[in-house]
């Protein structure tokens, strides 16, 4: 089947047979958004406006830090932060509203819980990563090469596993549904069952009378691992 543009960067990631796919789509998608937060995105009006409203997560702003560009980030936190001041208004009122609730408009108990949720760049990243959950689940129905790739794979993170089968629910007829989710399921099953031995194999390595067995690079790695599938 000819490759269509939206479709290249997934079957890209499903070449390579290790760890989660949509988890190495997510690292590429996740560096994109961050430079173009800090590059010609910023100078978008309407993004800008965006970032403004959303601000960004620890996480992210971190990663922002960490990046050469000092100005841009220096620019996008004076707007962030002047909004933020915007944003303190007087405390509710004792007066109940009809549904015998507080006015809340404009309490900033409401509003900086709201905003410290927010953030731009996972906005962003979680919009797309449905996207490429939904264009994977349509090669799956549409491609028979690539059901033979997502079939090779090693397993699909917590996440992403739930992600692409919730999607692929509301999208694919039943039967190509149920073979994706055989299909997403058993490996998941099958990695769980490997890691399980694996950790396992670590844990006891403590107790003293396993003192002298050497841990195989499997239980050494199985901690990390862990942490990765279940994200």
């Amino acid at each position: 089947m000819p490759e269509k543009i939206f479709t290249i960067p997934i079957n890209e990631a499903f070449d390579v047979l290790d760890g989660c796919p949509l988890c190495r789509m997510r690292e590429k998608l996740e560096e994109q958004t961050l430079e173009s937060a800090l590059g010609a995105a910023m100078m978008e009006p309407a993004i800008r406006i965006e970032m403004n409203r959303e601000g960004f997560c620890s996480p992210h702003l971190l990663a922002m830090h960490r990046k050469k560009n000092k100005l841009a980030l220096g620019l996008i936190l004076e707007s962030r932060l002047d909004e933020l001041a915007g944003l303190l208004g007087e405390p509710a009122r004792g007066k109940k509203g009809l549904f015998g609730k507080k006015d809340d408009k404009g309490d900033a108990a409401e509003t900086l819980t709201a905003q410290a949720k927010s953030c731009y760049a996972c906005k962003r990243i979680r919009n797309t990563e449905v996207r490429y959950c939904s264009n994977t689940a349509w090669l799956w129905d549409s491609d028979e090469a690539f059901r033979g790739k997502l079939t090779r794979q090693p397993y699909f993170c917590l996440t992403h596993a739930a992600m692409l089968l919730r999607v692929a629910k509301e999208e694919l007829k039943e039967k190509s549904y149920a073979s994706l989710y055989a299909a997403v399921t058993g490996q998941l099953r099958d990695a769980l069952t490997r890691l399980r031995q694996d950790v396992t194999g670590f844990t006891v390595s403590f107790d003293h009378r396993n003192a002298d067995k050497p841990l195989t690079e499997a239980e050494r790695s199985s901690l990390e691992r862990a942490t990765k599938m279940l994200r």
